[in-house]
């Protein structure tokens, strides 16, 4: 479970392939965020995009993961140039790496909650 996870979802991501990442999703899927509870692997596509807006040419990397019976925890980073403002952080032009934390919750070889927790301070601090 763990490896078809984190592999489907960081290889989605990297290559764009949108249609597999909402796959590991159950339809009722709850994604837990700083600013909104989403519904469904379409809403976590859906961010994924909007971050690629801002940051066009990133790529997500795991660092270290972790699983305990349904829950998969993975530590990862982000590389790419801040070209375009998000969440009301200015745009800089320049090469990023921020780190974050998601969990999930499985069940059935499905995600069916997302937890992400991101370190946005370097996306600020060149302003």
């Amino acid at each position: 479970m763990k490896d078809t996870i984190l592999k489907c979802w960081f290889d989605a991501y990297n290559q764009r392939e949108w249609d597999s990442m909402q796959k590991i999703y159950s339809d009722d899927a709850t994604i837990h965020g700083k600013d909104a509870l989403l519904k469904g692997g379409n809403a976590v596509v859906e961010l994924a995009k909007k971050w690629l807006i801002a940051i066009p040419d990133a790529k997500i990397t795991p660092l270290h993961d972790s699983i305990e019976k349904d829950i998969v925890v993975v530590h990862w980073k982000v590389e790419g140039t801040f070209t375009n403002s998000i969440k009301d952080i200015a745009a800089t032009g320049e090469k990023v790496i921020f780190h974050g934390l998601t969990c999930f919750r499985c069940h059935n070889e499905k995600v069916i909650e997302h937890w992400a927790s991101v370190d946005y301070r370097p996306l600020t601090s060149a302003l």
